[in-house]
């Protein structure tokens, strides 16, 4: 007989790599390390490293013996916690706590008002981080767009003292140089209210690239020395494409994906060993017919869950990808992509997953396509919940007191528990009567309403006046 009073409640579970596997991936991705090595554009990085007990040739080919990787890993945090623009924590990075964001500077937007594909302005970008701050399932806001109606060389500035005004959320940020960095770290500073309660309330985190294969550029290399520096949490994510910059198969462009990202952890743990790393890496392969990159193909959705199954053996938050699609335009492909990206992120348990928006394979973004996938999320949250299984949920009592021929309609248990099950806010589950006198929308129809509902209504808390004027003195100092 089964004891009741025992607990069984266990979500679903998944894993893509098995133990053997991982360390087979782990030993090539050292063996290429030792072997192959990296190339270091930046004379202070191989410095550093030689005197670490790297070994250097060819001016910047640097190659590593496995106890600096090991000495890395073991520095790096196991646990990252972000905070919104007031100091509360907001996103966990730990073990297989999901968080969901934007992406990244998208060169065209879905116009929301006309439907026309056209480039992305300094409102359009406000209004994406409002559209952002008002979704419960986006937790973090990423730059979304690249503003074409500014200096191209203040896009990032203008970026990251947008976000800070316009979100109270979490920003993950991109940009170009050291010197935006610096003003980007200034800039949140001035948010947090000096840059030690930034370092401790860990608001921003920078995404940042290798340049695959196997190399670091000084640029890249900067950025990831100074977050290190101040202590703030970086995502060095290489984004190797395989048949392309990567190598063909997928056990090897993973491989070599681990080998540019523990190179990174190396320089950035000897620069200040337990400062926060994000561990990840896009790893896409090349659609020889369309000369393009797949956010949508089986391939990325087995790659990214076995790199998330790899940072987790490590012992190092995760980085993916989610609510991003190859579609051109709001249909039914995007639907499909977007909730195939979401389902997998939620099983394969990666921290920060980002690209909600993405549209033609990171060229275009689209509000609707964050809507829909705010639903997603709130779709797989309770799909992630599994079946809890326990004296109070099987409730024996109810079914003998029913017994058989009667129902369950009317009971306390149903009237206490209907509220359990989720229920959508976007999702159309009315009789066909009802869907036609409320007019028989479509869901594009009903995201688009949406859109415009938040945008019109929803404004974040505004930034004290003084904490303004600061990011504008910061912002003159990039002219």
């Amino acid at each position: 007989m089964v004891n009741v009073n025992t607990v069984s409640f266990l979500g679903p579970q998944f894993s893509i790599l098995s133990e053997s596997q991982i360390k087979d991936l782990h030993m090539a991705a050292l063996e290429v390390l030792r072997r192959t090595g990296m190339r270091f554009h930046h004379k202070g990085a191989v410095e550093m490293l030689k005197q670490a007990g790297a070994f250097v040739s060819d001016g910047n080919l640097v190659k590593f013996p496995a106890r600096m990787l090991e000495d890395a890993i073991a520095t790096a945090p196991g646990r990252v916690v972000m905070c919104d623009r007031d100091g509360e924590p907001a996103v966990f990075l730990e073990d297989r706590t999901v968080n969901f964001g934007t992406g990244s500077d998208c060169i065209n937007l879905l116009d929301y008002e006309t439907g026309k594909h056209r480039k992305f302005v300094t409102q359009d970008i406000i209004d994406s981080y409002r559209l952002c701050d008002a979704l419960p399932n986006i937790h973090f806001v990423m730059s979304n767009g690249i503003p074409t109606d500014v200096d191209p060389d203040l896009g990032y500035d203008t970026q990251m003292a947008l976000m800070l005004e316009h979100t109270t959320k979490p920003i993950v940020f991109v940009t170009n140089d050291l010197d935006s960095c610096q003003r980007a770290i200034d800039m949140a500073a001035a948010v947090a209210g000096s840059h030690e309660a930034l370092r401790e309330q860990q608001h921003i985190l920078l995404y940042s690239e290798p340049s695959s294969p196997l190399q670091q550029s000084e640029t890249a290399v900067d950025k990831l020395m100074l977050m290190a520096k101040y202590e703030l949490p970086i995502v060095h994510s290489p984004a190797p494409l395989m048949g392309g910059t990567g190598p063909i198969t997928m056990a090897s462009g993973l491989a070599m994906s681990l080998a540019e990202i523990l190179s990174s952890l190396v320089v950035h743990q000897l620069i200040k060993p337990g400062a926060p790393y994000i561990f990840g890496a896009g790893l896409h392969h090349m659609d020889m017919k369309a000369a393009q990159i797949c956010y949508g193909s089986p391939e990325f959705q087995l790659t990214k869950s076995a790199l998330a199954q790899l940072g987790r053996w490590y012992g190092i938050p995760t980085w993916g990808y989610a609510g991003c699609t190859d579609a051109k335009v709001m249909d039914e492909q995007a639907a499909l992509e977007s909730l195939l990206s979401v389902m997998m992120a939620k099983f394969s348990g990666a921290n920060l997953i980002h690209d909600i928006g993405y549209m033609e394979s990171g060229l275009t973004f689209s509000f609707e396509m964050v809507v829909l996938t705010d639903e997603l999320i709130a779709l797989t949250d309770n799909l992630m919940k599994g079946i809890e299984i326990n004296k109070d949920t099987l409730m024996l009592d109810e079914i003998h007191n029913v017994g058989p021929g009667g129902h369950f309609l009317n009971t306390q248990q149903t009237l206490n528990r209907f509220k359990d099950f989720w229920y959508p806010s976007l999702l159309d589950r009315s009789l066909r009567t009802t869907w036609l006198d409320e007019g028989a929308t479509t869901l594009g129809e009903r995201l688009n309403k949406r859109v415009k509902e938040i945008i019109k209504e929803h404004n974040p808390a505004p930034l004290d006046v003084g904490v303004k004027n600061k990011i504008t003195e910061i912002l003159a100092q990039a002219s």
